[in-house]
């Protein structure tokens, strides 16, 4: 007979606490290929992209975010920060790294970040502005010289925020729509026991259902073997055309 363990099923998913912050740093790590730093006297993990191009800082700290995902590519001059309160749930971080981490990255164009939204029937404005359904979760977008910037905030009540986040002018519209579409998905996310002690459980809907263990088990390194085939199946890129051999004369 084989073991079965409770998970909660918590919606909606932007009030469902942080979770295992794994599911990001070892999906980049493991299933990305990032580096990571390792100083064992600091509470804190740096991951680093192949291209040493993006960094992904996660550093508990009282008064500040604790998670901060910043790019800087001297080549074309594109740089841009992303910053998550430590309450995010870790599912709508993780969208983001892995639409950068998407081999398509680079080819996938966005219009309007707020599709999802939209079809979620959020309240999303023409200035900008947007409010989830229950009013849980508010959002503004800054216009700075024709580059937008984006600020999200999730609360219980009114002067009891859970989360914030933030991206900076000239984040690739491509991640924040993914950050988007994560926070208007409506289905519900897990979380273990553990996971939902002493976290607010006002304004959500949480049910027990139990699961199998070894599935429960899986579900961390089967997303981690679906980002490393993503990964190792990426054609190699397109080399130029050498010019032709000159023909030789007599």
């Amino acid at each position: 007979m084989s073991i079965k363990v409770e998970q909660a099923l918590i919606s909606p998913r932007y009030l469902a606490g942080p979770g295992d912050p794994a599911w990001v740093t070892a999906a980049l790590h493991e299933g990305a290929g990032w580096s990571h730093g390792h100083d064992p006297l600091m509470p804190r993990v740096v991951l680093t992209s192949p291209n040493q191009k993006s960094t992904l800082r996660l550093e508990p700290d009282l008064n500040e975010p604790w998670w901060h995902l910043s790019h800087h590519d001297g080549r074309t001059g594109s740089v841009w920060n992303a910053s998550f309160g430590g309450g995010t749930p870790v599912e709508l971080i993780a969208a983001v790294t892995d639409a950068l981490t998407d081999p398509d990255y680079h080819a996938r164009k966005v219009a309007d970040p707020y599709q999802s939204l939209r079809r979620a029937r959020w309240d999303a404005a023409p200035n900008g502005q947007f409010s989830s359904p229950d009013g849980r979760v508010t959002g503004e977008r800054f216009n700075f010289s024709g580059s937008h910037s984006w600020r999200i905030t999730a609360t219980l009540d009114e002067d009891d925020p859970v989360w914030h986040a933030w991206f900076s002018a000239g984040t690739p519209p491509v991640l924040v729509a993914a950050f988007m579409q994560a926070l208007a998905d409506p289905e519900p996310v897990r979380r273990s026991h553990e996971q939902t002690i002493g976290f607010p459980r006002r304004r959500i809907t949480l049910r027990w259902q139990e699961w199998p263990a070894e599935r429960v088990a899986r579900a961390l390194p089967e997303r981690i073997e679906h980002l490393a085939a993503r990964r190792l199946n990426t054609p190699p890129p397109t080399l130029p055309t050498p010019p032709p051999a000159p023909r030789r004369t007599r």
